[in-house]
């Protein structure tokens, strides 16, 4: 009897630590915002696993991430470009609104163009290592290219005592280590 009591024991154990293995990751919110360092376009509106953020800068809250980084995690970063801002194609400046600050048809036209010429990206890449999570600051860099910071730690690395202006943008993709240009 002795052995039956034992296999039920080590079944038991094994389907207990099968489930565990299938609980998800604890998660913890944290603030989330975009540092755009492309100068010939804004982003619109991004999104990490689905949760969305604004692309004009500033801090949002919250998305949800795991509190411990394992190897292998994966994330999902979508957006929308602006690939013009300021203008249409072939360079037209928006009309003016009306004096009492409504919109004229030809702003609404001018709009809707506009917003027709928005470009949609999706990337799925793996999450890089952090030890502490700080917060979610997705950084869109030249050719299309993002990456996720969101350790304490890389947070002041990259984003730390930047100097004001255009060095602001190159020293932030020298710190990622990243190009520039666009690499054929």
């Amino acid at each position: 009897m002795q052995w039956k009591t034992v296999v039920t024991t080590l079944l038991l154990t094994l389907s207990l630590s099968a489930c565990e293995s299938m609980a998800r990751p604890a998660t913890i919110g944290a603030g989330a915002s975009v540092v755009n360092i492309m100068s010939n376009a804004t982003i619109v509106h991004a999104s990490f696993n689905g949760q969305g953020m604004g692309g004009g800068g500033g801090e949002e809250c919250c998305v949800s991430l795991p509190k411990k980084w394992q190897p292998g995690m994966m994330a999902t970063i979508e957006w929308t470009k602006d690939p013009s801002p300021d203008t249409n194609p072939g360079g037209i400046k928006p009309p003016r609104y009306n004096p009492d600050g409504t919109t004229t048809p030809e702003v609404i036209k001018w709009h809707a163009i506009h917003k027709a010429n928005y470009t949609h990206h999706s990337i799925t890449m793996q999450v890089p290592p952090y030890q502490k999570v700080s917060s979610l600051v997705l950084i869109f860099l030249p050719c299309d290219k993002v990456y996720p910071l969101i350790d304490s730690a890389e947070h002041s690395r990259v984003l730390g005592h930047l100097p004001y202006g255009e060095g602001r943008a190159k020293e932030i993709i020298r710190r990622l280590g990243a190009s520039p240009t666009c690499q054929p």
